[in-house]
């Protein structure tokens, strides 16, 4: 795979200090395409598990499908949104039919033969991803992390390098080929676990990822973490991250957030 590609932060595309509404109504179109990229992530129609930060997410999900649970785990920082009922099955597959990108949900959903009990014509998968769709947005709320990196540098005046990184860790390559392919930024590695891993630092993927999010959100605290990212983005532009006090700025975002990124709710 291509090396990192990085750049000089005064080449750099600058994003306006605005941060669009976050969307929490989606229409039926854009919230089959982010449970359909939550799902192939992590999750299962029957059994829905977020992390305790993302519990509000959970109980929007449950609110909008209409039926199910939301429950927590025994001794885990987690909970589960579990839906048995016929009605609710029907409608979140009726929601993701056709948005898969992948085979392997797809052929649970074959396995399981829902398409015989809710008399449903399962789709096959589309095997591309688009960033015109909310599909990447639920993936990243699954298996996605925004780190801000700040490392120890010599060849940097103020003594310290930061890194914007995004990444996803997957079983299943195909969806991290795809993407690797459609941004041709970062770089796609698997490790001896077997597990593969999309990662980028790069600032130009920043950018790139920053024009998607903004428009398509992620939930919860991963909202929170992108509007970090995001923040931190806007000051490299800036050149901050070059100056001391910039790194004691990024440092504090990085770790307690600020104003700008703890209020946001869904």
């Amino acid at each position: 795979m291509n090396k990192q590609i990085y750049t000089s932060y005064k080449s750099l595309s600058s994003i306006s200090e605005h941060v669009k509404k976050h969307k929490t109504h989606l229409n039926d179109h854009d919230f089959g395409f982010f449970l359909a990229g939550l799902i192939e992530a992590d999750a299962w129609t029957k059994n829905n598990t977020f992390s305790l930060e993302d519990i509000s997410l959970a109980y929007l999900i449950k609110k909008r499908i209409g039926y199910g649970g939301v429950y927590k785990i025994k001794d885990k920082k987690a909970v589960r949104y579990i839906c048995r009922d016929s009605k609710g099955l029907h409608y979140i597959i009726s929601l993701i039919n056709g948005k898969f990108i992948s085979a392997f949900k797809y052929k649970q959903l074959l396995n399981h033969n829902y398409s015989e009990w809710l008399s449903i014509d399962i789709l096959p998968p589309v095997e591309k991803l688009s960033l015109d769709n909310f599909w990447l947005s639920g993936f990243t709320q699954g298996d996605g992390c925004f780190h801000i990196s700040v490392v120890k540098s010599k060849s940097h005046t103020v003594g310290y390098s930061v890194r914007l990184e995004y990444s996803l860790k997957q079983n299943n390559p195909l969806p991290l080929k795809l993407l690797y392919q459609l941004i041709k930024y970062g770089n796609l590695s698997q490790y001896k676990t077997g597990i593969w891993c999309y990662k980028s630092t790069g600032y130009k993927t920043a950018f790139l990822l920053i024009n998607y999010f903004d428009k398509y959100n992620v939930f919860g605290g991963k909202h929170v973490s992108y509007l970090k990212f995001r923040k931190v983005y806007i000051m490299i532009t800036e050149g901050k991250h070059l100056t001391e006090k910039g790194i004691v700025k990024i440092k504090s975002i990085k770790t307690k957030g600020s104003s700008e990124t703890s209020t946001q709710e869904i």
